[in-house]
């Protein structure tokens, strides 16, 4: 069995490092997640849009996700469980304050706030 060369073996390197990262940017150069409605964030492209979103209190606000990715919402004191593609989650927002989110799969990478005032 033949051996490769060092510079043989990192241009096969390269082009599989190539590769993977022409697949990840597939993800996140395919369709944007759309605009949200009123009181609505849409996930997609590993964020939620809008990133901040303030609200009345008494307002109901609803996470869809559009992302062939599972998603999920966490705040400290609950969640939404696995959104999948076209799944949504509501949590109505009663006292004023802001509240910090995160996915709960992909933690601070993917974060949110919704202020009640």
């Amino acid at each position: 069995m033949k051996m490769l060369s060092n510079p043989t073996l990192r241009g096969l390197l390269a082009g599989a490092s190539l590769l993977a990262s022409s697949a990840a940017m597939a993800q996140i150069v395919g369709t944007p997640p759309p605009a949200p409605p009123p009181n609505g964030v849409s996930i997609g492209w590993m964020v939620f849009l809008p990133a901040s979103l303030t609200v009345a209190p008494g307002t109901t606000v609803t996470w869809t996700n559009w992302d062939d990715s599972n998603h999920g919402v966490k705040f400290p004191d609950q969640g939404s469980g696995r959104l999948d593609k076209g799944k949504t989650w509501s949590r109505t927002f009663t006292t004023p304050g802001q509240y910090d989110y995160v996915c709960q799969f992909h933690g601070s990478r993917m974060k949110g706030t919704i202020i009640v005032k």
